[in-house]
């Protein structure tokens, strides 16, 4: 009996040497899985900060290009155009009226012919086609 117990005995120290080796191993994971979750969390924070600014540096490119092309566009503005120089030269020259030539000012309009009546053909196929002349 004496062999039974003494195996008993190594049988229940091997059980609770193995739940202590279970308890440490899950320790040992939780923290691993810890340090990894506090690591994703670091990356996540590093790629949120990162693309904050290359959105600002972004903005800060689209606010100088539109600030260069409001004072282009405001030196456009000041300058006239070609055109509008010389109309403005020549605003002070009267116009002359052309004369007229040939017969006289009339007193009524001259009266309007009325167009030829257009004819209309029926083709083969049943289509109406006008005929002009």
């Amino acid at each position: 009996m004496a062999v039974t117990e003494q195996e008993k005995e190594e049988e229940e120290l091997r059980k609770a040497e193995m739940k202590e080796l279970a308890a440490l191993n899950k320790l040992y994971k939780d923290k691993i899985a810890e340090e990894k979750r506090q690591k994703r969390v670091r990356e996540k924070e590093e790629r949120a900060r990162m693309k904050a600014e290359e959105r600002r540096a972004i903005d800060a490119r689209k606010a100088a290009r539109a600030a260069s092309k409001r004072a282009s566009d405001s030196t456009k503005a000041i300058q006239q155009s070609q055109r509008g120089k010389s109309i403005t030269s020549k605003a002070s020259a009267a116009k002359q009226k052309s004369a007229r030539r040939g017969v006289g000012a009339r007193s009524h309009p001259k009266p309007v012919t009325p167009p030829l009546a257009a004819r209309t053909h029926t083709t083969r196929s049943g289509r109406t086609a006008t005929l002009y002349r």
